[in-house]
């Protein structure tokens, strides 16, 4: 418990200090609002491990199509970063289907030449408790979807390892 609090302290004062000026440091990791868009770049720690550097953000308030969003990824992206969406996202033939199907996104394109596992906590409650949610990773050149059906105010991704 007090190594989650110290590494959701850092990722405080990191989300603080990437907020004035980019890039960022690198570092362990970061927290996120719902409603951003943000490029990331690995910096090896060693043979396995990654710190990285926040080297865009941006505010992203659209509501995104839950499985037509590649257009969301440029074609052309900056090779050794992952980009990710954090935001809502729905589908339907109606707007009562839409409001029924909105939910939470995570939508990543890893433009590295590795495949990564990492952790990822999540606030449930405005200034609530970060608490550890599963994800799938992210596979090289590909591009990857997490979805929940609730709201999260903020994610936190840590902890960057090639999976292989």
């Amino acid at each position: 418990m007090k190594k989650t609090f110290l590494t959701l302290q850092l990722m405080t004062l990191c989300l603080i200090s990437f907020s004035q000026e980019l890039p960022t440091e690198p570092a362990d990791g970061f927290k996120f609002p719902i409603g951003s868009k943000f490029t990331i770049e690995l910096h090896p720690i060693d043979s396995i491990r990654f710190q990285y550097s926040i080297i865009e953000y941006e505010p992203y308030q659209e509501v995104v199509n839950t499985y037509e969003n590649d257009s969301l990824f440029d074609s052309t992206g900056k090779n050794g970063t992952i980009e990710f969406y954090f935001c809502l996202s729905t589908d339907g033939e109606t707007e009562k289907e839409r409001e029924e199907n909105m939910q939470v996104v995570l939508l990543m394109k890893n433009r590295t030449k590795y495949s990564l596992s990492y952790d990822s906590d999540i606030q449930l409650e405005e200034n609530g408790e970060f608490q550890e949610t599963s994800n799938v990773g992210s596979f090289s050149g590909a591009k990857g979807t997490e979805m929940w059906p609730y709201m999260i105010y903020q994610i936190g991704l840590t902890d960057f390892k090639k999976l292989y």
